[in-house]
């Protein structure tokens, strides 16, 4: 697996998290507070979430994984 520096590392809004799992922002919050998603909180106090972090999610949960959504740009 390749080694990804945190500079090229790919990291999703919340908006985008939501419209994947087709759920709202609301419930991607909760899963954020919940400690189901791991992110972070940015100074605007927006959250960024990794693909990684985001693909473990996925994996954690049964939930479907479309590859083309995680390959690189």
């Amino acid at each position: 697996m390749k080694q990804v520096s945190q500079s090229e590392e790919r990291h999703l809004t919340v908006k985008a998290v939501a419209a994947y799992c087709m759920v709202s922002g609301i419930t991607v919050r909760r899963w954020i507070k919940d400690g189901k998603l791991s992110a972070m909180k940015l100074p605007s106090r927006h959250y960024r979430i990794t693909t990684d972090g985001f693909r473990d999610f996925l994996e954690r949960y049964n939930m479907p994984i479309k590859e083309e959504f995680f390959k690189s740009e």
